[in-house]
């Protein structure tokens, strides 16, 4: 499209098709017009409904920098308007501050720094608690839009707020007859109960994005990742799989933490793991928020341990500091419990282990501190640990925190219980290994339902050709074929997991 064209375009597209598909244009034409003729990229933006701007403040920011471009300024990077909020300038509406402090929060959350996306949300919703109800008169259906990116904000820097403040939009965005941004705070309420493990509260939010009657897929990678995380602790994981693949295919944005976070639970054996750890490193590139205190930086890490974990590395300890989150003390305690440091990993888990704590983050304490107490000797403290554990996740129906701890671990808490308990349900078929096959026999079966070949299965499993060879062919023998095919076609009859490598 010749780039004098543009703005007329969108003009005709929103007509035709709505704000999104107008702006959906201006982003597919901006890396190339913005560098050839910024001005009519500035016109074109300018010529975008309002709404687009409510869905998306980051707009706002946007052509404020193009304006700095279009009068003479340093354009910097083909796309840096959120990098760089603009000056709040004299005159400015009440409309037009919180809709740029919406833009500004967004821009942080890119930069990736919640804790400022935080900062800014948090001034936001004061100056809207404290403006002259004249001032706000008349915003209502604007302010759904704007208070849902401060809602986010509040969710990536993991503020208390958020959870309550996403079900003031959803509130509010039902009053103004407003679906779309009713399903999408719902989505956002329903991943922070189920990621905590308040199962009942993200069953119900779930539901109510639904009972919206409208589908976004543009926006719903928050509801599908959050199904799928239901689905992972039911242990139901071809649903997951899918909902997992299928909101990979319409965009994770913002909840690629939480996606690789699920599919870190998912994970089973070696070959999820290699999987999910390569996808994981390859967000990590674009987002190196490993060390940040927000939720994606909690996430990932959670999410690397727990695969590194499963694939035999043994990660380094982070034990070291006393300002460790719960959540990194739980990572703590199951790096210690595996290195075989049993009083630290007890000792790390003790205070994750009390009642006032998230369940999910507190049942997987509790087994590490049951498992860590039982090596140590303190039977007593281990049986009493499990038990509440056990009673927590069938509560809350989260099967996948039995996996906190090894198979072999489990097994001895339960023996030790005295009773098979609700224990007997804590994993499914799906996840079991073949019980005649060694664990590197399953490894390698496991593996070898992936594209990799022999030698990269041998390098994934840290092995020579030699023993891959020689396990191979002990592996073809107990399953009484005489193939790779005939043994992936074994394998899927029984239920154990398939895998594709990332394309």
């Amino acid at each position: 499209m010749n780039s004098a064209d543009l703005p007329a375009a969108v003009i005709q597209l929103a007509q035709a098709e709505g704000a999104d598909a107008a702006a959906a244009l201006v982003e597919d034409h901006w890396d190339v017009v913005a560098a050839t003729a910024p001005h009519h990229l500035l016109a074109a933006v300018k010529a975008l409904p309002g709404e687009a701007f409510m869905r998306n403040p980051g707009l706002f920011v946007a052509a404020n920098h193009l304006e700095h471009v279009v009068a003479g300024g340093n354009p910097g990077r083909v796309h840096p308007a959120l990098e760089h909020p603009p000056i709040p300038r004299p005159g400015q509406s009440m409309l037009e501050q919180l809709i740029q402090l919406a833009a500004d929060s967004a821009a942080a959350r890119t930069r990736d720094d919640p804790e400022e996306a935080a900062r800014i949300a948090e001034d936001a919703l004061d100056r809207v608690s404290t403006a002259p109800i004249d001032a706000v008169a008349g915003l209502e259906k604007s302010m759904a839009h704007l208070r849902l990116q401060w809602a986010r904000s509040l969710d990536a820097a993991a503020s208390p707020r958020a959870a309550v403040e996403y079900e003031r939009v959803f509130d509010l965005a039902r009053a103004t007859e407003q679906p779309y941004v009713a399903r999408r705070a719902a989505a956002g309420a329903a991943w922070i109960h189920a990621e905590r493990g308040r199962t009942d509260l993200a069953r119900t939010w779930v539901q109510r994005a639904h009972d919206e009657g409208v589908t976004e897929d543009r926006y719903d990678a928050a509801l599908f990742v959050t199904e799928a995380l239901m689905h992972t602790d039911r242990d139901e994981l071809t649903e997951a799989a899918a909902l997992l693949d299928r909101a990979e295919q319409v965009g994770l944005g913002e909840y690629w933490a939480p996606a690789m976070f699920v599919r870190s639970l998912h994970a089973h054996n070696i070959a999820d793991a290699a999987i999910t750890e390569s996808r994981l490193e390859l967000h990590l590139q674009r987002h190196p928020v490993l060390g940040s205190t927000g939720v994606d930086g909690r996430l990932a890490r959670a999410a690397r341990v727990r695969v590194q974990l499963l694939r035999g590395k043994f990660a380094a300890a982070i034990d070291a500091s006393i300002d460790l989150s719960s959540s990194d003390r739980v990572i703590a305690a199951a790096i210690a419990q595996v290195q075989r440091r049993h009083r630290a990993a007890l000792d790390l888990s003790e205070s994750v282990t009390h009642d006032g704590v998230e369940p999910r983050l507190q049942s997987n304490a509790l087994l590490i501190h049951a498992a860590a107490a039982n090596a140590l000797g303190y039977t007593d403290t281990a049986t009493h640990a499990f038990l509440r554990a056990d009673a927590l996740i069938q509560h809350a129906g989260m099967h996948t925190s039995y996996e906190a701890i090894t198979p072999s671990e489990l097994d001895q808490l339960v023996q030790l219980a005295g009773t098979e308990a609700r224990t007997a349900t804590r994993i499914g078929p799906a996840r079991r290994d073949l019980p005649q096959l060694t664990k590197r026999e399953n490894d390698v079966l496991a593996l070898l339902t992936t594209e990799l070949t022999a030698a990269e299965i041998a390098s994934t499993l840290f092995i020579s050709p030699n023993t891959m060879k020689s396990t191979t062919r002990l592996l073809y023998r107990k399953l009484q074929v005489s193939s790779r095919a005939q043994a992936v076609d074994f394998a899927r009859r029984a239920g154990f997991p398939s895998n594709r490598t990332p394309q």
